[in-house]
């Protein structure tokens, strides 16, 4: 469900299409909202999606953890 050129790149370094992952179900505990079937249903077909209003940060939380050693 990532961005088709994403996906794209994945699935060559791992030697798929996406017609290859198109009829594989949902994860277990995965639901589809309307827009994700439609998605689905396109799937490596459909450009970029709209994130007009949206501001990307960053990708990985911004929380650093001090572990203790027992």
């Amino acid at each position: 469900m990532c961005e088709d050129e994403l996906g794209q790149r994945v699935g060559e370094g791992l030697g798929i299409s996406a017609d290859d992952v198109r009829d594989l179900p949902p994860l277990p505990k995965q639901t589809l909202n309307e827009e994700e079937q439609q998605r689905l249903a396109n799937l490596g077909k459909n450009g970029p999606r709209n994130v007009e209003g949206h501001q990307m940060t960053h990708c990985v939380p911004n929380e650093h953890r001090k572990v203790e050693s027992a």
